[in-house]
């Protein structure tokens, strides 16, 4: 509305005593602008809780102060100095403008596109806070917990006893397959020439171990550059319906412009020419690979021992069979060959795979320059 000229007087004293100091907007406590910044998970959503801080308090462009001594406070949507105008219509409000939202888009805000978004607080005025995403993942890789093996279950192989019909397991040579863990008569033999024998360890047939860990913890996906709008708050007036009133300059680390934005890739209207588009979903496939177990340190050993009696129960003596050669032969009317496994097995797996990479889902804010 227009004034009476000593209206105007007055208020240009006012203004010329305000201009003498400078407002320091890390007064503002972030409790005032609430709302929180996600990671990127999703469509363009809001919240009005508070502000995490740590960023400080950022004004986008200039304003008059108002609170108890009534001065015209631009982004509120109320009257404060009582003059009968609002916003973007009192004169004290040179520093804004109306702005138009283009149909389809939501707006007006300012765009923050940096690290750690959560830790920006908004600027007066645009106390909604909106994630729209990020860009470029961030390389967080899964912590595996270590790979174990338990105790090893072996089965041998039936160990095979070489006869030989000279010296030093020389001449003529006759395998003798002997069944494990058996009482075995010698009497199938006892035709044989044994001048001397050899018998080798027997090879393992199967073996496995029980294998654990591998469990993975996947640190939440996270963008490089994280996309924050900070909207209008609603009631914001002085301008024609579908008009906004914002202010003609935004302040670091916002981008230097007026913003609106939609959910897809598009194209930016004409009066908001400067396109930024963010990735609001993420594919993570991030994990451990599978523990397993090398059974090559598992190996299977027998001893044979000798009786004097087809019964096996009068021992005459117990020799390895680890492929030594043995020339002297005790008398033997049966033997029987116990067969061991042992050894350990060694742990494979466990290790991070995968990767965050951007989802097929986008959102584009558009700028003013």
């Amino acid at each position: 509305m227009r004034r009476s000229a000593f209206q105007s007087v007055t208020a240009l004293v006012a203004l010329l005593a305000a201009s003498a100091c400078t407002q320091d907007f890390d007064q503002f406590d972030p409790e005032l602008f609430p709302g929180s910044s996600g990671t990127g998970s999703g469509g363009a959503g809001s919240s009005s809780g508070a502000d995490s801080g740590g960023g400080g308090q950022t004004t986008a462009g200039s304003t008059t102060s108002g609170g108890s001594d009534g001065a015209e406070r631009c982004t509120n949507g109320e009257d404060d100095d009582g003059d009968g105008a609002v916003d973007c219509a009192d004169d004290d409000c040179g520093g804004f403008a109306c702005v138009a939202v283009p149909d389809g888009w939501q707006g007006p805000g300012v765009l923050y596109a940096g690290p750690a978004a959560a830790d920006i607080a908004c600027p007066e005025g645009f106390s909604e806070r909106m994630d729209v995403g990020g860009r470029d993942p961030l390389d967080e890789p899964a912590t595996c917990t270590p790979c174990t093996c338990g105790a090893p279950t072996v089965t041998c192989e039936d160990p095979v006893i070489t006869l030989y019909g000279q010296d030093a397991c020389d001449g003529l040579a006759v395998p003798l397959p002997v069944p494990a863990n058996r009482c075995t008569s010698t009497e199938d033999v006892s035709g044989l020439p044994l001048d001397s024998y050899s018998g080798e360890a027997p090879g393992v047939d199967s073996a496995a171990c029980p294998a654990s860990g591998g469990a993975a913890t996947v640190p939440p996906p996270r963008f490089g550059t994280e996309g924050l709008v900070c909207a209008a708050a609603p009631g914001t007036g002085g301008c024609a319906a579908g008009e906004a009133c914002a202010p003609r300059e935004i302040d670091a680390p916002f981008e230097p412009g007026i913003c609106v934005w939609r959910e897809g890739d598009r194209r930016c209207p004409r009066e908001f020419s400067e396109q930024h588009v963010f990735a609001s979903s993420v594919v993570d496939d991030r994990g451990c690979t599978q523990c397993t177990c090398d059974t090559r340190g598992v190996s299977c050993s027998a001893t044979m021992t000798l009786f004097r009696d087809a019964d096996c129960t009068r021992q005459n003596g117990t020799v390895p069979l680890d492929g030594a050669c043995i020339e002297e032969i005790p008398q033997a009317a049966a033997v029987s060959v116990k067969v061991t496994g042992a050894g350990s097995c060694q742990p494979r797996g466990g290790a991070p795979t995968g990767e965050v990479q951007e989802g097929d889902d986008r959102i584009t804010v558009c700028c003013t320059r």
